[in-house]
């Protein structure tokens, strides 16, 4: 699995784990709706500076959000 594929699905089930709609996790973490739109898409690429970002607002490192879920 990709780092894109496993920063997705992280950030699927965190959004999930923490009854959140997508535009809240989005707003509770300070990036655009877009931002995160993009990422859970899986298709595009996100900035280590935006990885960075999600990381602090979230509390989990940025190396456990692009890492396989399968490995955790």
């Amino acid at each position: 699995m990709d780092s894109k594929r496993a920063l997705a699905e992280n950030l699927r089930k965190n959004i999930y784990d923490l009854n959140m709609t997508q535009a809240e996790y989005a707003k509770e973490i300070g990036i655009p709706y877009t931002t995160i739109e993009y990422a859970i898409s899986g298709n595009g690429s996100v900035s280590l500076s935006t990885l960075d970002k999600i990381a602090y607002g979230t509390g989990i490192d940025p190396w456990e959000l692009i890492r396989p879920p399968e490995s955790k």
